[in-house]
């Protein structure tokens, strides 16, 4: 264990020149025709918009400019149970703030966080009441952007376990609130299921908005039985990429840790694919989420730090952890909050279901975004976050 230092982040130019090379220098192929108005992004990343984004990439886009961004928040490493961990602290408001711990996923970072840390630290700037700000840990996942790279794969149990002694044992703090979304859900979930207060750990209540850590228990009457046949069909249309990273992540590395181009194809496939991308005039487009500027500081924290390989770890973690389901007859006690989003593409299961391994306080149901929560909805994420802190508080 050791105490937290000052980070800041820092890339070589010589980095960022060889990633622009390898840009230049990529051949492209081809791709299948597509009809007249047909998806584009039917057989996986759509080359047209692949080489508009390297242009942009090339031409306009500034890794400085994001660097500077990325440095705005006070970051920190620190040392637990030998793995070195990064992460985002932000003192928050009032008189007697509460601690929330956000976890991200896969293929995110804590980017994903940058536009509701400062609603949720500071709420007063926004028109809210000090007296509702939060403190606020945001960590890279182990083998994630700066965080150290394990030298075997961790999954989310073990993960929890690292982020439950960061928590109470580095920063200090007895008790904390956890939230996170696709993998940040699962290990959000291990840390209320693992480390309650309960039970000697910290965690004192947790929010989630996606389905992670899952009970052991079979689907129940119409609905559940339809939520499962959908969900079953829609992993056999989204899962091969988690098949392959679980199984044989670092035959895929070879490719991706050699190729910008490819590491961002692989990437931002999942931004449109996870993505709520409609827009006002009702058509989809990965832009109507995100723009240029955040896909490619997206994955550029990936390309700088040298971390597609082991950030794919991560599922072959779950594995061999024994994957995410709870023992049978056990639930999630401490208060649950679960903010469900239309576009999640792993969708909740209905709420008589979630009851059966989680304490649910709270189940909100919204009318735009997806995977990505924070990054895509900002403020309505911080508000529903915000107003699951006050609830619990």
């Amino acid at each position: 264990m050791s105490a937290p230092t000052l980070f800041k982040i820092d890339i070589p130019q010589s980095t960022l020149d060889t990633i622009a090379a390898k840009i230049r220098a990529y051949e492209w192929h081809e791709m299948p025709e597509i009809a007249e108005g047909g998806d584009r992004w039917a057989y996986g990343t759509d080359m047209t918009y692949m080489r508009e984004l390297c242009d942009y990439w090339l031409a306009k886009f500034d890794w400085r400019k994001a660097e500077a961004n990325l440095n705005r928040f006070p970051q920190f490493k620190a040392t637990v149970d030998g793995q070195e961990i990064h992460f985002i602290h932000v003192k928050g408001s009032g008189t007697a703030p509460q601690t929330l711990l956000l976890t991200h996923g896969w293929p995110g970072s804590v980017f994903e966080f940058y536009e509701v840390i400062e609603p949720l630290a500071h709420p007063e700037k926004f028109g809210g009441n000090a007296e509702d700000g939060v403190n606020l840990v945001v960590p890279s996942l182990p083998g994630y952007a700066f965080s150290g790279k394990p030298k075997k794969p961790i999954g989310p149990k073990g993960t929890a376990a690292l982020w439950d002694k960061l928590m109470r044992e580095v920063l200090g703090y007895k008790e904390y609130i956890a939230q996170g979304g696709d993998w940040g859900a699962v290990v959000t979930g291990y840390l209320g299921y693992n480390h309650p207060l309960a039970k000697g750990g910290g965690c004192k209540a947790i929010h989630m908005n996606m389905w992670g850590l899952r009970p052991s228990v079979l689907p129940e009457g119409e609905a559940e039985q339809n939520w499962a046949a959908g969900a079953a069909m829609n992993f056999e249309l989204e899962g091969a990429y988690l098949r392959l990273q679980m199984t044989k992540p670092q035959t895929l590395s070879y490719g991706m840790m050699d190729s910008p181009v490819g590491a961002a194809a692989w990437i931002i496939e999942k931004f449109n694919s996870w993505s709520d991308r409609r827009g006002a005039d009702g058509k989809e487009h990965i832009e109507n989420a995100y723009t240029k500027d955040q896909l490619l500081t997206s994955v550029m924290i990936y390309l700088v730090t040298k971390t597609f390989n082991t950030a794919t770890w991560f599922y072959r973690g779950l594995f061999e952890e024994g994957g995410n389901n709870m023992a049978p007859g056990t639930k999630v006690e401490v208060p649950t909050g679960i903010a469900n989003f239309p576009k999640e593409f792993l969708v909740f299961p209905p709420r008589s279901m979630v009851e059966k391994g989680y304490n649910v306080a709270r189940w909100t149901d919204f009318d735009h975004g997806g995977h990505f929560a924070a990054f895509e909805t900002g403020k309505v994420f911080a508000d529903d976050v915000r107003a699951f802190v006050k609830s619990v508080k």
